[in-house]
């Protein structure tokens, strides 16, 4: 199962499409099946059978807390009863980043898995919020390739 999972994340790269986020001197891969609109200062958008959202942003802070604040602000209107588990520090592509996972509540009570990195600074002393919210009863179907899309952060020129 391990193997069709790596196998699963690398076809999905493969098939990829840079998204670059101008403003930060950031980039992403998504699969070329996801609709995303990218703009100077974010990037947002869903996957084909509409289970995966993605949405990238800058932000002001480094700070964990501050960057689950922001996803709340960002999406209160469509997602409630926000519970965070705890940041875990690493690097993604020589970035400082911030891993936190998550689950909420959509206006139906559906529940949602969010899956976040908190990357920066980066060359352009900026920090940015990578989320993919996805549904509860799809994530196991799609965590493959959201981690190969949250891992493939990286600086861009």
């Amino acid at each position: 199962m391990k193997t069709l999972l790596v196998l699963v994340a690398l076809c999905s790269v493969a098939a990829a499409d840079v998204h670059t986020n101008k403003s930060a001197k950031l980039s992403f891969d998504a699969p070329k099946t996801y609709k995303l609109d990218d703009q100077d200062t974010q990037s947002k958008g869903q996957s084909e059978d509409k289970a995966v959202a993605l949405a990238l942003w800058i932000v002001d802070s480094g700070d964990p807390d501050k960057a689950t604040h922001d996803v709340a602000m960002q999406f209160y209107t469509m997602i409630g009863s926000l519970q965070w588990g705890k940041p875990k520090a690493d690097k993604v592509n020589g970035l400082a980043a911030q891993w936190i996972d998550g689950t909420g509540l959509t206006g139906g009570n559906h529940k949602v898995d969010l899956h976040l990195v908190l990357v920066g600074p980066t060359a352009t002393k900026k920090y940015a919020i990578l989320v993919a919210i996805v549904d509860d009863k799809q994530d196991a179907a799609h965590k493959a390739e959201v981690t190969a899309i949250l891992k493939s952060l990286k600086p861009a020129k």
